[in-house]
């Protein structure tokens, strides 16, 4: 059975009496997110980095929504403690919309207002996760981002260049994974597993796994592209080194995506956690797939 219970900055989600993942909206606004990301009986497999000591990619915390350009606008890192916020968005929470939860599955929404540091609203976001039983050392997790042109037109984008250059492809949902599964092994839907030959390939699919240092166990995450989306089958930003484990579809890695005022776009995402290695986990996540 799930449980949905609200904490001092978001919501509590846990089956069982197990803790699955938390949802913080923070008191800054710089942006929401989604930390721990655990199995019911796991440690995480999300960090967050901006907690983490030493703190490093501030950014980075646990599953989370950015974009490296909305109209010129960086909302994708955010400044340092005390540096001049110029140039950058903060992406900040305005109300949760839903939420509920029994033992077929858990759901909550939430609506967030894209500013920049001018204060100008430039989107709208309507951000859904709606999470199903655990079954088989597997849950599945499903997020929707529905995009909004407010009052002007909007170009979301990024920076373009060789794969692993300074905020190069950076677009949407990513996940950091915890430092404690690196480094781990990468597969695709179309059997790649090096991370050059991963990056800025499209894929249906595409997972991470690591042994936790925490229980000794092998744990993975495998993201999912709807073929609904932009640009399907997505390319893919990835890491896998020491203390730095990264899965991020990145719809606008060819192009960007326009919206006139007042038209929206929606990106939707299947996420699997699983025991055990992509590869051996592949059939389920076959199953899982649109």
């Amino acid at each position: 059975m799930f449980a949905l219970d609200s904490i001092a900055d978001g919501l509590s989600l846990k089956w069982d009496g197990q803790l699955i993942l938390e949802y913080h909206f923070q008191a800054d606004g710089n942006r929401t997110f989604i930390h721990p990301l655990r199995l019911p009986d796991s440690p995480s497999l999300s960090i967050d980095r901006a907690a983490a000591v030493p703190v490093d990619h501030l950014h980075h915390r646990g599953l989370w929504v950015a974009w490296k350009r909305v109209n010129g606008v960086n909302f994708w890192e955010q400044p340092e403690r005390g540096e001049d916020p110029e140039g950058y968005g903060r992406i900040v929470h305005q109300d949760v919309t839903a939420r509920s939860a029994d033992a077929r599955q858990a759901h909550f929404a939430a609506k967030n207002a894209w500013v920049d540091w001018t204060g100008v609203q430039h989107l709208t976001e309507t951000r859904g996760t709606t999470v199903y039983p655990p079954r088989d050392g597997a849950m599945v997790l499903d997020v929707s981002i529905d995009l909004h042109a407010d009052e002007r037109n909007v170009t979301l984008d990024l920076l373009r260049g060789d794969p692993g250059g300074f905020g190069i492809h950076y677009s949407g949902l990513a996940l950091r994974l915890n430092d404690a599964m690196t480094p781990g092994e990468l597969l695709d839907a179309d059997g790649r597993t090096e991370t050059a030959d991963v990056y800025g390939n499209a894929s249906r699919w595409c997972g991470f796994a690591g042994r936790h240092a925490e229980d000794g166990q092998v744990y993975g995450v495998t993201m999912i592209d709807h073929p609904e989306n932009p640009h399907y089958p997505t390319r893919w930003w990835v890491r896998n080194g020491l203390e730095y484990g990264l899965l991020h579809p990145s719809p606008c890695f060819d192009e960007p995506l326009e919206l006139e005022a007042g038209e929206s776009v929606t990106l939707r995402y299947r996420i699997v956690l699983h025991k055990g290695p992509v590869r051996v986990a592949r059939a389920l996540i076959e199953e899982a797939a649109w």
